[in-house]
């Protein structure tokens, strides 16, 4: 039936863009053989997949998904995202990582990921204690080695839970798990924090940890003087980039470049 329209077809296809001469054919299929838009829907539908691997390091991502999820993934992705800010110096496919695995963060830190063995999925990592001080390499759980300072990041604002090992490698006791920012301190932060405190930046609340001046492992206090909010992206700049960010008599946050 589409074919009836040829004229039509080929007349876009002489002042449009191919884009849409492909958008001007799908409307007209819909219009003129729904039966068929709808079967084409199906097979589109039916080849979904999503694949994820490891390769060299890192994960790597790929998959098909029909307009509908596809939709609501970039929707999702862009309402995460939102603007960059002037100090945001990653490039458009670098946010879009950052957002999607902000989604899933999200998805984890209120529960919406279902359980595991009872309790809210969560990344785990293992260290060992005097490890952490010493800024050494850590074990984290589906990823294997990551660098010390990773370590220190993710125990920022983490759970933290004590496991004795025996000689035998066996865990002979585990303790329970506590917070290292109390519910009660994460709100007083955050009241007074409001958002990311790296200069120049603004991101929500919902994209940030709380960062210690002086991390907790080193002997610093878990208190609202030594826990300020840094979003992710700045999170991982002061620790794995090697800033340095320190108060000033004023409130105010000082970041130097390494």
């Amino acid at each position: 039936a589409v074919l009836e329209h040829e004229k039509v077809l080929v007349d876009v296809g002489r002042e449009e863009v191919p884009q849409k001469l492909c958008y001007a054919t799908e409307v007209l299929q819909n219009a003129v053989d729904p039966d068929g838009a709808l079967q084409d829907a199906n097979a589109q539908h039916a080849r979904r997949g999503f694949w994820i691997s490891e390769l060299d390091g890192m994960y790597r991502l790929d998959g098909n998904l029909d307009r509908e999820g596809g939709a609501a993934l970039r929707t999702a992705l862009e309402a995460v995202m939102g603007p960059p800010a002037d100090c945001d110096s990653r490039t458009p496919a670098q946010r879009r990582a950052d957002a999607l695995v902000e989604l899933g963060r999200r998805a984890m830190d209120r529960g919406e990921a279902g359980t595991s063995g009872g309790q809210k999925p969560h990344l785990a990592i293992l260290v060992k204690a005097e490890a952490l001080a010493g800024a050494e390499a850590g074990e984290l759980e589906w990823a294997g080695p990551v660098p010390g300072q990773t370590v220190r990041r993710l125990a920022c604002d983490c759970a933290v839970s004590l496991l004795v090992v025996g000689a035998d490698g066996k865990v002979v006791h585990g303790s329970e798990e506590r917070r290292v920012l109390s519910p009660a301190q994460r709100r007083a932060v955050e009241h007074r924090d409001r958002h990311c405190r790296f200069p120049g930046c603004d991101r929500p609340l919902a994209w940030t940890d709380g960062h210690h001046l002086v991390h907790w492992a080193d002997g610093g206090p878990t208190d609202v003087d030594n826990v300020y909010l840094l979003c992710r992206p700045h999170h991982r700049l002061v620790h794995e980039g090697g800033w340095r960010v320190s108060k000033q008599p004023g409130g105010e946050l000082l970041a130097l470049p390494p």
